[in-house]
This record gives structure tokens, sequence and C-alpha cells, in this order.
């Protein structure tokens, strides 16, 4: 009779993944995850059916971790403008506090790894829809696929973590400018 599975053994298993992806990438070995979290490889897959399994459910629940930090500040009736700074702030704050967690979740952004379910679970966890349907409309992102504007959303934020990580008195700084060039070519 099989064990029943653990919901710390689980969690630990995802944050080995993220560790994994963010020390080696996407192409990072599930014997590299099982030996991070200090199981044997098939205690993994007992799991996680597969690797993509594994990597998009890291992915959701990084997702989750990050969109759980900005709860408390997020105001949906704010202008349109000051929620985006609230978010892009968080965003920010979070990915310093969790390099590791942003490294992976990353890289696993602007892959064909993530399944269009977790795609769509990444979206219901925004916390405005009406801003994503607004900068997808725009003139810079019409008619492309939704992944382009995370992928020019992510190298502006990993600009700014990567100069603020370099020089950290000077984060509000590199927080605000990015902001800018976010707010000149999403909502402007």
């Amino acid at each position: 009779m099989a064990r029943p599975k653990s919901e710390e053994k689980r969690l630990h298993l995802l944050e080995a993944a993220a560790q994994a992806v963010a020390e080696r990438g996407v192409g990072a070995p599930t014997a590299l995850v099982a030996k991070l979290a200090g199981v044997a490889e098939g205690t993994l897959f007992r799991y996680f059916p597969t690797k993509e399994a594994l990597l998009n459910e890291m992915y959701l629940y990084i997702c989750e971790q990050g969109w759980e930090s900005l709860r408390d500040s997020f105001d949906p009736s704010q202008p349109l403008v000051e929620r985006a700074r609230v978010i892009w702030n968080a965003h920010i704050d979070w990915a310093l506090a969790h390099p590791v967690w942003n490294r992976a979740s990353t890289q696993l952004a602007v892959t064909d790894i993530l399944t269009e379910e977790t795609r769509a679970a990444e979206t219901a966890m925004f916390p405005d829809v009406g801003m994503l349907e607004l900068v997808q409309s725009g003139e810079i992102l019409a008619g492309h696929h939704p992944q382009y504007a995370d992928a020019l959303f992510l190298a502006i934020a990993n600009a700014t973590i990567d100069f603020a990580m370099r020089e950290p008195e000077r984060v509000e700084a590199y927080k605000a400018s990015g902001f800018m060039a976010i707010r000149r070519m999403f909502l402007d």
C-alpha cells in the first residue's frame, strides 16, 4: 500500500524545482530536483506524473506567492496608473525578496512548457483583469500573442531588479524609472 502524500513534501518539491530551474534553466534534470529536495527521484514522480506537470505546478505556486504579497496594498478603486504602480512596485519588491522564485518563473514564463490551463490560471490570479484587457488592446500589443506582453514586462522588470540588486541604495529610483518605462509602453 502506497504511503499517503504529504502537502509539506509537495511544497518542498516545488521549491526545489524552482531552485533547480533558477540554477540550470528549464532543462534542469528531475534528478537534481529530487536531490535538492532530499528525496528519491521516484518520490518526485509520485507527486508529479511528469516533469512538465511539476514545472506547471511550480509556476502557479510561485505566481500565487507573488500575488499574495500584493493583496493588502491593491485597491481596485484607484485610477489605472495608481493600480499599475502598486502592482509594479509589489512585483519588484517581491522579486528582490525572492530572487530564486523570480528567476525560475521568469524562465518558465517565456517557454512553451506552460500549458494553456496554467496560463489561464495565472491570468485568473491577476488582480486587475481590466488592466490586462486594456494593455493587450493598446497600440503596442494589439494583434500580438499575450506572451509578447509578458516578455516585454519581464525584460523591463528584470533589468530593474538586476540594477536594484547591484545598487540597493537606489531601489526606489530604479523602481520609479522602470515604472515610467512600463507606463509609457503599456498605459499611455
